[in-house]
């Protein structure tokens, strides 16, 4: 649910754009120099010319575009959504440096686990020296499992709001290595993006995973993934994949996830020659069922046979003094019938049993070889984008998940053996304050993509926070140029985001009604050959 694509028909509402005259808009060079240069480099980093929508948009701030639901996004390059926590923990196995604080971003995760494996990948990113010097690891030194470990929207900015809540990460900091200073790298700052630079060690101008929604070989906007049917966009091999073909397919690979937006840190599986059916699973949110595609990848009976969800929903129900069938105020039955267990604390215990159980009856560490495994803990992310990142309901989530990871500890330990384990811990991005509690503005992305359609015909493909998809066919056909929507875009203003300009503007939080709405607003296509002055 991160941000819904906005679909568009030929008859949307004309918005307000018709109320002010027509001004040129700053050139693109003018534009992207203003900002500041790590906005622009993750910007760049994040665009691939056959994937990326056509406009490059970057919001002014506070104003952020709103999901297609109405709620928060978390897409872009500014510091409160990508600063993220980076933890290496291996009790006997990796040193304990304790905080470091010189920058890093996660395309720098998969080359550390590549040399503490004993070997290396091409990346652009590098190994982190403090994990691991050239020469501190012998084959015979290697962990027998690596698990890392993704909070789902566990930044920096949604720990802090609850700061003495998380006290087994805190010890894994404090135990372990953790990079304080560690961002994201590259925007558009989403789930399948960022999982798969984590996977990979490159940003998505190479991997080309460059957002939840890419363009394919005829320009059609479809999931990254194609919801688990087929991952041909993404363009380089992973580690794991890297580490299969060494080692002749043996060392087991697995990723425990929640939707197929996760795949981007195992690879491929048997859709790639060569490649083998790793094991990866995520949820159909419809049945509440773990799935995978089975051309490509396996489904352990190990995760289908975990027993025990009902009993993790019944301690959840009654922790508030009333057995209702709801989380608090939330019943995880709605009105269409359909459960949203998935989406609570007591998920959070389920997917770390089941986990456990495929390590365990897998034989994941059982030899010398290392296994990889990959997990996406989602809760706090989804929770996130319904009640904001400041609720009860994310915190109960990060408490949730906290105490999760010292059962996992405790059981890798007993399963695999203390010495013989690594875990890496991240977050993917950070949450999108609210509006209200910043001063800010929530865009509409509904409104612009009407306004855009009543000013050149029915063009838009989808908005989503940081890219516009554009109908290639149709613009030619009006004779509009990309250019033109982006200077239409870069004149943008808050008036134009309603629908009713000449009523009071509320909800705009410190935003005049003539104000800007876009610090940047240019043809994407240019980002790769923006020079800026020093």
């Amino acid at each position: 649910m991160i941000a819904a694509v906005v679909a568009l028909t030929a008859a949307a509402v004309a918005g307000s754009t018709f109320f002010r005259t027509k001004e040129e808009a700053p050139s693109a060079t003018r534009q992207a120099c203003a900002l500041p240069r790590s906005w622009l480099t993750r910007t760049v980093r994040g665009y691939q010319p056959e994937r990326s929508g056509q406009v490059s948009v970057l919001p002014v701030t506070p104003a952020y575009l709103a999901s297609g639901a109405g709620g928060w996004s978390h897409s872009g390059p500014w510091p409160y959504l990508q600063r993220i926590p980076i933890v290496f923990y291996g009790p006997g196995v990796l040193p304990a440096r304790g905080a470091i604080d010189r920058p890093v971003t996660t395309a720098d995760i998969a080359p550390t686990l590549a040399r503490i494996m004993g070997g290396s990948i091409r990346s652009d990113g590098k190994p982190m020296r403090e994990v691991v010097s050239p020469k501190a690891v012998l084959p015979d030194d290697r962990p027998r499992l690596i698990l890392t470990i993704v909070w789902d929207g566990g930044g920096w900015n949604a720990l802090d709001q609850w700061p003495e809540d998380w006290p087994v990460l805190k010890t894994m900091m404090e135990e372990g290595t953790l990079y304080a200073n560690a961002t994201v790298g590259s925007s558009p700052s989403v789930t399948p993006s960022v999982h798969t630079t984590l996977g990979t060690g490159v940003y998505p101008d190479e991997h080309g995973i460059t957002g939840i929604p890419v363009r394919d070989e005829e320009g059609t906007v479809v999931d990254a993934f194609l919801k688990g049917e087929s991952s041909r966009f993404l363009e380089v091999p992973t580690l794991a994949e890297h580490w299969d073909e060494a080692n002749d397919n043996r060392p087991l690979v697995g990723m425990v996830g929640y939707e197929p937006w996760h795949l981007g840190m195992i690879g491929k599986g048997a859709e790639k020659p060569g490649g083998d059916r790793d094991d990866a699973v995520w949820l159909n949110i419809e049945t509440n069922e773990w799935i995978t595609n089975e051309d490509h990848y396996r489904l352990p009976a190990a995760l289908v046979d975990t027993q025990g969800l009902q009993a993790d929903l019944d301690r959840l129900d009654a922790a508030d003094g009333e057995k209702d069938g709801a989380w608090g105020e939330h019943a995880w039955l709605d009105e269409d019938n359909r459960e949203h267990w998935e989406e609570t604390p007591a998920f959070i215990a389920y997917h770390t049993r089941a986990m456990l159980n495929l390590i365990e009856q897998e034989g994941y560490g059982d030899d010398r070889l290392t296994d990889l495994l990959f997990t996406n803990y989602k809760q706090i992310d989804r929770v996130g984008h319904y009640f904001n990142m400041a609720s009860e309901e994310v915190h109960d989530s990060i408490v949730a998940t906290d105490g999760q990871l010292g059962v996992i500890f405790e059981s890798l330990d007993r399963i695999v053996g203390r010495g013989n384990w690594a875990v890496v811990m991240t977050a993917d991005h950070g949450q999108q304050p609210d509006a209200a509690d910043i001063g800010g503005y929530g865009i509409d992305p509904g409104e612009i993509a009407a306004d855009i359609d009543a000013r050149f015909g029915p063009i838009t493909r989808a908005v989503w926070p940081t890219e516009v998809f554009l109908f290639d066919d149709v613009m030619e056909e009006r004779g509009v140029s990309v250019g033109e929507v982006a200077d239409f875009l870069a004149t943008y203003r808050v008036t134009d985001n309603t629908i009713r300009p000449d009523t009071k503007l509320l909800g705009a939080g410190e935003f005049e009604p003539d104000d800007k709405l876009f610090a940047m607003s240019i043809p994407s296509r240019l980002l790769p050959g923006l020079s800026c002055k020093t």
